[in-house]
């Protein structure tokens, strides 16, 4: 039998939290595991993670909330080092288990105007027969090369083989470029290009 690659209580955990930002009037979208899976292909994950159009002073707010809800706090508001995302971390108890839930803040001048451009993109998908918000593929590709992890470049990988010729390219590179992470991006892509026998120029020159 194989093994489930959401945690039992993904979705259920999913909707209260989704029920927190909604009393908080915060717009949301999903920027983890899920959209992967919608773009490019459904990989193993033991947390949610969410960005949030709320910023650091509403941090209490929504820990009060999340609390409220049955969540416990882990940590933050902190930063990823090098990274400028900063991110609030909970814990939803299930069972002798749990998941994780990691709430990404619009806080920040380039990562806080890219974050709001994102979910001012983002769409509704439908996974697991239940309609929620997303990031965008090109919006997730953008926070993939942040992340720069090898399981985030895996990540990437998947959505461009599915959906290389159709991606904006040119809003990618210029985030990337806002972002100072255009070599990255470049790095990214000409491996990916490399690999499959692409020819041609760069995507977005």
């Amino acid at each position: 039998m194989g093994v489930e690659p959401f945690p039992e209580n993904f979705f259920a955990s999913v909707d209260k939290t989704v029920g927190v930002f909604e009393g908080l009037r915060a717009d949301w979208m999903f920027i983890g595991a899920v959209p992967v899976a919608v773009w490019g292909r459904v990989r193993a994950t033991t947390d949610a993670d969410f960005a949030i159009s709320l910023d650091l002073p509403s941090a209490e707010d929504l820990d009060g909330r999340m609390a409220a809800a049955g969540f416990e706090k882990v940590s933050g508001p902190m930063e990823i080092p090098g990274k400028r995302l900063v991110l609030s971390k909970y814990w939803a108890p299930h069972g002798s288990g749990g998941m994780g839930i990691d709430v990404f803040y619009t806080t920040g001048y380039d990562t806080g105007r890219l974050f709001k451009e994102a979910l001012s993109r983002r769409v509704v998908v439908t996974f697991q027969g239940k309609s929620y918000w997303s990031s965008s593929a090109e919006d997730l590709l953008i926070f993939k090369v942040l992340a720069f992890r090898a399981r985030d470049l895996d990540d990437a990988a998947t959505v461009m083989e599915l959906r290389f010729k159709g991606l904006d390219w040119k809003y990618i590179h210029r985030w990337a470029s806002e972002l100072r992470i255009g070599n990255l991006l470049r790095q990214m892509v000409e491996e990916y290009m490399k690999t499959f026998g692409l020819p041609g120029n760069l995507p977005w020159e």
